[in-house]
């Protein structure tokens, strides 16, 4: 009996070594590196004339650090904004994960000169400097789109009349004439209204039509459904020409887009109409 007890606790010592000299591979949770990634995937900083326009990338870990760890940022060849040109980096394109922090900023400085009313962008890489940080593929590249801004003084919402001025096509009025509504969008500049669209054609359910208001132009969004076409839906998008509104004053402004930019019905046609604040 006595042998036997002894085997038995050989056997159980032996399992508790061996379980403890098993392949972390097989284990990931004995893993003590720390995993770092932006946080989030994109952000967007509206770039405004005397304004500091100063944009924060944040990199988080998945636990606090015991010391300091070093990262580097770079910037992704599909970026459209130009380093040294369109923004700056505030302290250089490396950055440290300082001891008993979880998070860190790497900022950047938009030019307001050189932003445009369509946005550029800067698309930044995450790389590990240190040994003890590993980088989530998941969150290892960042956006952040620069957009030119003007303040608006003017409300430019509320009740307004929509009256067409030139017509989209087959000669057809692109949305119903008569009242809407203007409501704010996502960013400062962003606007939206319902409206039925292409209303000789029939009594089709409104849609949200997006536009936004940068410093003087109304600038239209791409690929904008309708829910209407001749066997795909029509979209309205960007004119050649934009809109134009005057910050102070929110009375009247105009609105111009390319009707069925895509070609479901035809070529497309430049289109617009004037709200009227009521």
């Amino acid at each position: 009996m006595k042998n036997i007890y002894k085997l038995l606790t050989l056997a159980l010592t032996l399992t508790i070594f061996t379980s403890c000299e098993r392949d972390q591979g097989d284990y990931p949770y004995l893993d003590r590196d720390i995993t770092v990634g932006f946080r989030g995937a994109s952000g967007s900083l509206l770039v405004e004339n005397g304004a500091s326009n100063i944009v924060s990338a944040t990199i988080g870990a998945s636990t606090v650090v015991s010391s300091d760890a070093t990262f580097s940022v770079s910037v992704d060849d599909s970026s459209t904004a130009v380093l040294g040109v369109d923004y700056n980096f505030v302290a250089g394109q490396n950055g440290t994960l300082a001891s008993g922090n979880l998070l860190t900023n790497i900022d950047i400085e938009a030019d307001f000169d050189n932003s445009i009313e369509e946005g550029k962008t800067v698309v930044l890489n995450l790389t590990s400097n240190d040994p003890s940080l590993v980088v989530s593929e998941a969150f290892s590249q960042y956006t952040i789109t620069l957009i030119k801004f003007c303040p608006i003084n003017a409300d430019f919402t509320g009740s307004f009349t929509l009256s067409t001025t030139a017509t989209g096509i087959f000669d057809s009025a692109v949305f119903l004439n008569g009242p809407v509504t203007i409501e704010m969008g996502t960013e400062p500049t962003d606007r939206v209204i319902s409206v039925s669209p292409y209303p000789e054609f029939g009594a089709f359910a409104p849609i949200d039509f997006a536009f936004s208001l940068v410093c003087g132009n109304v600038i239209v969004p791409t690929g904008q459904v309708t829910g209407v076409g001749c066997g795909s839906s029509t979209t309205i998008g960007p004119a050649a020409t934009t809109g134009t509104y005057d910050s102070n004053d929110d009375s009247s402004f105009t609105i111009v887009i390319s009707d069925d930019e895509g070609g479901s019905c035809g070529p497309a046609y430049e289109a617009a109409f004037t709200l009227t604040k009521n």
